[in-house]
């Protein structure tokens, strides 16, 4: 079972996500919302910096395994915060999809922390809705 904190901390992580992606879709008529959503400027920053926290998440994860294991944790758990300071980088035009593909290879992560009994039980199905609203969202602004 999803402990009671995590749901209730996944499920408000989301909320930004939700309400940005509907600016996404209809443009607001408040101008600081409109500069803020103008270009989803705002949701592709709060995505990476959850694409980082997730980073830092797996980092826990890392710590719980040992040897040339641990290596491999390390160095996994990194990858999420160096693809998203790649994908907001200003020379391309991808960032959605850069992210979107971000949050994919995360869940990914996920599975192989998971797989390796780092990360708790319940995890891939905890983490498996929130990508689904996260992707979603994301999605929202293509």
């Amino acid at each position: 079972m999803i402990p009671r904190g995590a749901a209730l901390f996944g499920i408000l992580g989301l909320v930004p996500f939700l309400a940005l992606a509907s600016l996404a879709q209809w443009q607001p008529a408040a101008p600081v919302l409109a500069a803020l959503s103008e270009g989803d400027w705002l949701l592709l920053h709060y995505a990476t910096v959850i694409l980082c926290f997730m980073s830092g998440v797996l980092w826990g994860f890392a710590t719980r395994a040992e040897g040339t294991e641990a290596a491999m944790a390390y160095a996994l758990a990194v990858l999420p915060a160096l693809f998203a300071a790649i994908a907001l980088l200003p020379l391309h035009g991808y960032r959605v999809e850069a992210l979107m593909a971000g949050f994919a290879g995360l869940l990914v992560l996920d599975f192989w922390f998971w797989n390796e009994g780092l990360a708790p039980l319940w995890w891939m199905r905890f983490r498996a809705l929130l990508s689904i609203v996260v992707l979603a969202s994301l999605g929202a602004a293509l």
